[in-house]
């Protein structure tokens, strides 16, 4: 999932739990891991989530 870079942390939050992605009110994975990086262009930098259901082992 990308979102932009500046987005508010209440709107990220909200996207994660639309996506079906379980965070706490920090944004923080309740289950599995969720691996977040800054990706695209200068113009157009993004947090790029994924989330995996089940912990990385």
């Amino acid at each position: 999932m990308k979102l932009p870079l500046g987005m508010n942390a209440r709107d990220e939050i909200e996207a994660l739990r639309t996506a079906g992605i379980p965070v706490d009110w920090l944004g923080n994975a309740k289950t599995g891991f969720l691996f977040v990086r800054t990706g695209g262009s200068s113009e157009s930098r993004q947090n790029i989530f994924r989330w995996f259901a089940s912990s990385i082992r």
